[in-house]
């Protein structure tokens, strides 16, 4: 009897194991207004990436308290009206398919040099759509407005200093 229950469980426990590749534990937060897959939700990610570099050769590790992309759409979704936000998201549309005709390719696949390209090309040329030029604008300002205001930043960079500063005590008149 406990050769069967143990065989059972063995089968079990390599079924779960067959899925478990299969999940995703990504946690993305829920957001009303913007109706995104998660493909697009990564997309935002590596591209905050992007243009907010994670470390490397010679650069700081940027550190915030969440990450970037959640702040960008999290901005977009509670302080953006309806209107701009379907814009976004139709600019995002507009990206991912600029990326995949323009290189044959998603954007996780491309390297960092291209990435670079890709965004100065999406800058600098007039007859891209609006709405792809909005959604690459807002996200850079998104993304560098909460690089900049993170804890990091602020007393790494700009060496700021909670008010009313630091306490003095004993200090000997002169």
């Amino acid at each position: 009897m406990k050769r069967r229950k143990a065989i059972q469980n063995l089968a079990l426990i390599s079924a779960g194991m067959a899925l478990l590749p299969g999940c995703d534990f990504e946690q993305w937060p829920v957001f009303e207004n913007l109706m995104l897959e998660k493909d697009q939700l990564r997309l935002v990610d590596q591209l905050t990436r992007a243009i907010l570099p994670q470390g490397g050769e010679g650069m700081p590790v940027v550190s915030t308290p969440e990450p970037t992309a959640h702040f960008v759409l999290r901005m977009v979704n509670d302080c953006y009206d309806a209107r701009d936000a379907r814009r976004y998201v139709a600019g995002l549309k507009l990206f991912q398919q600029y990326v995949q005709d323009t290189y044959k390719t998603s954007f996780k696949s491309l390297n960092p040099q291209q990435h670079v390209l890709l965004l100065t090309e999406v800058q600098t040329d007039e007859h891209l759509p609006k709405s792809l030029k909005y959604f690459l604008s807002t996200t850079k300002n998104l993304s560098v407005r909460h690089f900049t205001t993170s804890e990091y930043f602020m007393k790494n960079h700009l060496r700021y200093e909670f008010a009313p500063g630091r306490y003095l005590g004993c200090v000997a008149e002169s």
